[in-house]
């Protein structure tokens, strides 16, 4: 299959030319999280993240319905991706706010995690579809690199399940890990029909996160402060050698 899947979102399309960059924040309070969302788009942000598990009183009776309106229009026309971790896949609380996001009208995608339950899993993807706003599903290992064909596996049952994008991050134990995550990536790419985000975490991984253009990956994280995973770096230095390699390629 010779394809180059895409999903456009507000004013980008992920999966065409250069990898967009996604700057993630870990805000603990509403004041903190405007100056962050000013501070990103500073960096020239192609898409935000909240990470909402990091924020204090979120799971507060009505506080989400009472906050997002400030969170989009701080946002204006850069995609919003609301992404409520839970413990087991590296977040703050183990809870899930994304449906009540979804039905905000206020978010434009939103991050689910494969191995939530399937029900939920099913439910969310549905009723995203219907609201019109993109769906990542994710995985994310934060101990070791799986197989080459687990990868694969995985990013195959999210498209299967209907993800607008596919996403997996793994942790390397050598520098032989990162070659599994970017060949797994590489084979994605041509066999997939959505769009895939992946990466190989800490410094070993760094050349995951510069790689896309090249290898299949959609998407890369960066930072203006403060990261949510290992391996992120400043999104203005992460842009320039993505111009670099784009010039070269």
């Amino acid at each position: 299959m010779n394809h180059t899947p895409s999903v456009s979102v507000r004013n980008i399309v992920l999966g065409e030319g250069i990898p967009k960059i996604c700057i993630p924040l870990v805000s603990t309070c509403l004041d903190a999280l405007l100056n962050d969302m000013k501070k990103a788009l500073d960096h020239s942000a192609d898409l935000i993240e909240w990470r909402v598990d990091w924020m204090d009183d979120i799971l507060k009776k009505g506080y989400l319905e009472e906050i997002l309106p400030a969170v989009r229009k701080a946002a204006g026309d850069t995609p919003l991706l609301f992404t409520f971790r839970t413990k087991k896949e590296g977040g703050n609380m183990a809870a899930s706010l994304v449906k009540r996001a979804i039905c905000s009208g206020l978010v434009d995608l939103v991050d689910i995690e494969l191995f939530s339950d399937k029900d939920t899993v099913n439910e969310l993807i549905a009723l995203a579809k219907e609201k019109n706003v993109k769906t990542i599903l994710s995985n994310h290992d934060f101990f070791k690199t799986p197989s080459g064909n687990e990868i694969f596996s995985r990013l195959k049952q999210m498209e299967e399940a209907g993800a607008d994008i596919a996403k997996i991050a793994v942790m390397p134990e050598s520098t032989e890990d990162v070659l599994t995550l970017l060949s797994a990536t590489c084979k994605a790419k041509k066999e997939l029909t959505c769009p895939v985000i992946t990466m190989s975490m800490a410094g070993t991984g760094l050349i995951s996160r510069l790689s896309g253009e090249v290898f299949g990956s959609c998407l890369t994280f960066g930072t203006a402060g403060n990261i949510s995973a290992p391996g992120q770096i400043d999104a203005l230095k992460l842009r320039s050698v993505l111009h670099i390699l784009h010039e070269n390629s």
